[in-house]
């Protein structure tokens, strides 16, 4: 059988790859029964030797558009919607003898699950290439999702303090002033704009690991935290604390070098 590449492209062109450990189980569980995959696909212990990886989950729930079986596509798709979810941060923490939800985090989740699983449906219905991503990075993909949907509910919390211009898309204060010491000073109305909007630039140029890292700083969460179900970076992107502030010291110094560049040729 052939595995037909993914559509989507990246930045530069080139299409969204499965990654090679990917290839190969696709292609040595191709000949299961399908019981056999549901089976494995129902542990959940990564360290098991039968685990099916998420990414290849992803691959056959596509498949089934191919055979026209609504029911191996629930079957599936329920795994998968656990999945999302177990990638989310937890909710739940135990207080003493209580169980606390943090309702926030509930909110998240929930819009979380909700956006990659009606991926999932609208990809049955036609060929959706935001799903590709999933194929490629499952549990990347469902951190990126989440830190968009927290995004959201800060900014829908911090109303009278919006992340973005809605017209302009120029940041906040927040990561303006972590970069504060690198602004040239004494800029008109018209300059101080044009700085803003290569700030936003510069920003959206980054890799992905350090974007993420800067829009958590625009999202006012911290890199770690003793509260209770407030959510942390070190949490969120599934790193320790140093490789957080390495990529946050990457970020901020690849947006200087891109300010001093661009802002400085214009004058």
């Amino acid at each position: 059988m052939v595995v037909q590449p993914l559509k989507k492209r990246k930045i530069g062109g080139e299409l969204y790859t499965r990654r090679p450990p990917t290839m190969q189980y696709i292609e040595k569980s191709v000949q299961w029964p399908f019981d056999e995959l549901l089976n494995r696909a129902s542990i959940r212990d990564r360290r098991h030797s039968e685990y099916v990886p998420s990414e290849v989950l992803v691959y056959y729930l596509r498949q089934t558009k191919s055979d026209n079986s609504d029911g191996r596509f629930i079957q599936l798709y329920d795994i998968l919607r656990d999945r999302v979810e177990a990638a989310c941060p937890r909710a739940n923490r135990r207080m003493g003898e209580k169980v606390h939800e943090d309702a926030r985090l509930s909110e998240i989740r929930d819009a979380t699950v909700d956006h990659v699983t009606e991926l999932m449906f609208t990809d049955r219905q036609d060929y959706d290439e935001q799903l590709d991503i999933y194929e490629v990075v499952f549990d990347k993909a469902v951190r990126a999702a989440h830190i968009t949907k927290l995004r959201k509910v800060s900014r829908r919390e911090n109303a009278s303090e919006d992340i973005e211009d809605e017209i302009t898309g120029e940041v906040r204060a927040v990561v303006e002033a972590a970069l504060d010491r690198y602004k040239k000073v004494g800029l008109t109305a018209e300059e101080d704009l044009d700085y803003r909007i290569h700030l936003r630039d510069a920003i959206n140029a980054l890799p992905t690991d350090e974007r993420e890292v800067i829009d958590l700083i625009l999202a006012d969460i911290p890199i770690e935290t003793n509260k209770d179900g407030e959510p942390s970076m070190t949490e969120l992107l599934g790193c320790v604390e140093k490789t957080v502030r390495n990529r946050r010291d990457r970020a901020f110094k690849k947006i200087r070098q891109a300010l001093e560049l661009e802002v400085g040729d214009g004058q």
